[in-house]
């Protein structure tokens, strides 16, 4: 007779057949809304950039049509100079140019999108040569660099439009500032055989002294000794033609040097030369984009030049003080020389965050 064998229940009940717990779905769930939330974020944080971007581009756009404009036009003053300006609130930015064809001056009023502002309030205008006419605080510099900055809650893009009219998006740049050049006025005239500008009347002219002793002689015929005929006749020996004294030769020659020689040979003690620097603030440190100024004192007196320092940095000179200024986001410690009458000056630069 066969035994019929009972089959034992399972233990534990298969998770396809019990679900899931409560634990498990708050978990699950947690994880969704972080990641849902990071996501979100960084949607955010794409659309702000793209829109700072944006708009960093259309404001150097309407730079360079600004630019264009001006040259087109030959704009030699400052009614016709195209130019644009960045308006007080520093949310909008005005273009003045002829934007409908119609060969007048239009302006109008861009405004930038939503949580994008300017850093600064500046106009940037051009001349017939395509080189910039900057007004800060109603004060006007030509041929200067201008670096503008857009930024947002989570980054800032930096416009930097050189001396000559270039303009990059922030990137570093080469600071081209163009000199200005002086003619000089009181130059007499030239004449043939000097150069176009050249003075031709040095000031003091020396006094030339002829010495009364010598009386100019007669030049020589050629063979024939001096005090001789000057009319030899046929038969005269050839040997009898002698190579003139020295003596003989004209003394018209007058002698440049003046002949007055000052009384006294002064010996002055010479003044020592000082030069004391002063940096505000001090140390000279301030962050990208910052500045900070320079200033030199001077005994017994003189100009100091600013010689040479990095690109990122850009020196503009008042008198004997020069305003330092970070013109990119190039960060660390830099060095500026400057040329003084009593020597060579180094000063140091540190760009922070």
């Amino acid at each position: 007779m066969m035994r019929m064998q009972k089959s034992k229940a399972p233990k534990h009940t298969p998770r396809t057949r019990r679900g899931f717990s409560t634990i498990e779905l708050l978990i699950t769930a947690t994880i969704l809304t972080i990641v849902t939330g990071l996501g979100l974020m960084g949607i955010s944080r794409a659309k702000a950039s793209v829109r700072l971007s944006g708009s960093a581009r259309e404001f150097a756009s309407y730079i360079e049509k600004a630019r264009l404009y001006s040259i087109r036009r030959h704009a030699d003053n400052a009614a016709t100079r195209a130019n644009v300006a960045i308006n007080d609130t520093k949310t909008s930015y005005n273009v003045t140019m002829d934007l409908d064809g119609d060969g007048g001056m239009d302006t109008r009023t861009i405004d930038l999108p939503s949580g994008v502002e300017f850093d600064t309030v500046e106009t940037i205008g051009f001349d017939w040569r395509g080189r910039t006419w900057n007004t800060v605080d109603g004060n006007t510099t030509a041929n200067a660099q201008v670096s503008i900055r857009l930024k947002n809650s989570v980054e800032s893009i930096s416009i930097d439009v050189t001396g000559s009219g270039d303009v990059t998006i922030d990137s570093d740049v080469y600071l081209d500032d163009v000199p200005n050049v002086n003619a000089i006025s009181n130059l007499s005239g030239v004449d043939s055989g000097s150069t176009n500008g050249a003075n031709n009347n040095p000031n003091p002219t020396p006094s030339p002294t002829v010495d009364p002793s010598q009386s100019p002689s007669p030049n020589p015929s050629p063979g024939a000794s001096p005090g001789a005929d000057a009319s030899p006749s046929p038969g005269a020996s050839p040997a009898a033609s002698v190579s003139p004294s020295p003596g003989a030769s004209p003394s018209a020659s007058p002698d440049a040097s003046p002949g007055a020689t000052p009384g006294g040979s002064p010996n002055p003690s010479p003044t020592p030369c000082i030069d004391t620097v002063s940096t505000s603030p001090s140390p000279l440190q301030f962050s990208k984009h910052g500045n900070g100024t320079v200033s030199f004192t001077l005994n017994p007196g003189g100009v100091v030049e600013f010689q040479e320092g990095p690109n990122n940095l850009d020196v503009t000179k008042s008198g004997n003080t020069f305003t330092v200024a970070s013109v990119n986001n190039t960060r660390g410690n830099f060095t500026l020389v400057f040329k003084t009458p009593c020597g060579t000056r180094n000063v140091s630069v540190t760009v922070v965050n």
